[in-house]
């Protein structure tokens, strides 16, 4: 986890090497302005010892330093192993206490800087009281304190990712109420589950000289939230007045309904979340009277019937079967085509490709109709295979098991048959089915994720998600990102969001597009841009774009 808030705390020493040199191992909360005050030296100074030295250190990292005060170390030839020195008792550490060490960028203030970090002024300047005299300059490192916590890493989301609001349970950003009702904000909630309480606990587990993890079922969370937050910023920047409130789900119900109840959620513009189907479904419910818009994130199930006021932004399994149809109708039509169900399964997704396939091919011939066969288990549609046609099999179905099996019967086939295999994108996550098997079987996969690197909105994301996180966005926080950014965009001149800002339209994102249709009258409306690409040595190639 990258973007943590370091306590000040440093273990000095240096280590002398057989030339004399005097070199220092970097510890946890070190930067170059700590270690150049405990060796008597500068920033400037160390860059000087160690050519390419840079702010971005590593733990552990040996950083050359002046030598002060070590006693002689004494080494054999047949055994050159450094020594390890401690630093001089008199040498005092200035850094004991909760402090962090910020470099002042262009444009910072005080007052951005006790607001960033939630200090008082008066706090600021008794611990810059040197820097503030002389005025804030560029580069100049100030200390600023923190409070007393047990761990870092629960630094990291108390401080960054909910803000927790005094003694609240439900760690709602701090916010001025008294723009609640001020037409020219939009107010955003975000009930999502990040269980803060046990991630809390998860994080004392892992040992100093671990890499610490996030609860795992919150970093999916966690990641579209920082995502959401970025578009927020980014939405603010262009001149919209946004407040985001966030709210900790811990995926229970009855914590969901304590939320909803608070009478700020009755002035909200938009809720993103909650996150999880069931928890999503039981908001909207209660939610339903209010007309607020209700944003669906993570699901592909049918969210959206019976409440109006949703927006699902997943596309569902439906819309991934309907594509293949209408792909296969468009393209081989008149091909032997094979849709494969599991013995055990619903024919509901066979009968959806089927459909499609026929409505389509209708329009192409409509005194012959083709009607493709739909199939059960492994060995019907191998003995439905023809030579003297391209076989056109279709997986109705999203089960590991049965599609490894039909794939390793299929490949001695495909020899002496020219085949062609459609699925959805779970097959590329199916560890059973071989790599060779993509090429031999032509396989083709739906998806409706695809980072589109080159596309200035995917790489600008990717920039600053890197700065700010020193990582590569996950597709969670791409997913955050993106939706949001967009409907935000629509809201940026009058404030008010209704279904029509968004049907009717196609929105680029940077890892899927939209393309929001109504469901019916007393449904919601879902986005179904789904796109059919085929593996075609060792990448996919996107076919109907």
């Amino acid at each position: 986890m990258k973007n943590i808030l370091l306590i000040s705390f440093i273990g000095v020493f240096s280590i002398l090497n057989s030339q004399n040199d005097c070199y220092h191992s970097v510890v946890k909360g070190d930067n170059l302005y700590r270690i150049g005050k405990v060796y008597n030296t500068n920033e400037t100074e160390l860059k000087k010892l160690n050519p390419g030295l840079t702010a971005a250190l590593d733990l552990k990292q040996k950083v050359r330093v002046p030598c002060i005060d070590v006693d002689a170390i004494k080494t054999t030839t047949s055994a050159p192993k450094p020594a390890v020195k401690t630093v001089a008792k008199n040498v005092q550490d200035e850094f004991k206490g909760n402090y962090i060490f910020h470099s002042v960028a262009k444009g910072e203030t005080v007052y951005f800087l006790t607001n960033k970090y939630g200090i008082t002024k008066a706090q600021f300047l008794k611990d810059n009281s040197d820097i503030v005299s002389g005025g804030l300059k560029v580069g100049a490192v100030v200390r600023l304190f923190q409070k007393d916590i047990s761990s870092e890493d629960e630094m990291a989301i108390d401080g960054y990712f909910l803000k927790v609001a005094g003694t609240s349970n439900l760690n709602h950003f701090k916010v001025d109420t008294n723009k609640l009702k001020d037409s020219a904000f939009v107010n955003i909630a975000v009930m999502l589950p990040f269980q803060f309480e046990k991630n809390v606990e998860f994080l004392k587990r892992f040992k100093d000289e671990q890499d610490p993890q996030l609860y795992r079922p919150t970093r999916t969370f966690i990641e579209l939230y920082q995502g959401i937050k970025m578009a927020v910023d980014s939405a603010v920047r262009a001149g919209l007045n946004v407040q985001l409130f966030v709210f900790d789900t811990k995926r229970d119900t009855a914590e969901i309904a304590k939320i909803i109840a608070q009478p700020v959620l009755k002035e909200m513009d938009i809720i993103i979340g909650p996150g999880y189907t069931n928890t999503f479904k039981y908001a909207a419910e209660i939610l339903k009277e209010t007309k607020i818009p209700l944003i669906s994130p993570f699901s592909k199930k049918d969210v959206t019937k019976g409440f109006p006021n949703t927006i699902r932004v997943i596309p569902s399994d439906k819309s991934h079967y309907k594509v293949i149809g209408e792909y296969v109708a468009n393209h081989y039509y008149n091909e032997n085509i094979i849709i494969v169900m599991d013995t055990l399964g619903s024919d509901e997704a066979a009968k959806i490709i089927q459909r499609e396939i026929m409505a389509k091919g209708m329009m192409f011939d409509s005194i012959k109709l083709n009607i493709p066969k739909i199939t059960k288990g492994v060995y019907q549609p191998i003995n439905s295979i023809k030579g003297d046609k391209k076989n056109i099999i279709i997986l109705a179905n999203n089960k590991e098991a049965f599609s490894s099996k039909l794939t390793a019967k299929l490949i001695p086939l495909s020899s002496s048959n020219e085949i062609i295999l459609f699925g959805l994108d779970d097959l590329k996550k199916y560890k059973n089915i071989e790599v060779d098997y993509w090429d031999s079987l032509n396989i083709h996969v739906t998806s409706t994720s695809d980072i589109k690197y080159g596309y200035p909105l995917a790489d600008d994301f990717i920039f600053s998600y890197f700065k700010k996180y020193y990582s590569e966005p996950s597709s969670c926080a791409f997913t955050g990102y993106d939706f949001t950014l967009f409907l935000l965009n629509e809201l940026l001149y009058d404030r008010k969001y209704n279904h029509d800002k968004l049907v009717g339209n196609y929105f680029m994102g940077g890892i899927r597009d939209y393309n929001f249709v109504y469901n019916g009258d007393q449904n919601g409306i879902s986005n179904n841009s789904v796109f059919v690409y085929k593996y075609s040595n060792f990448n996919f190639i996107k076919l109907n774009d």
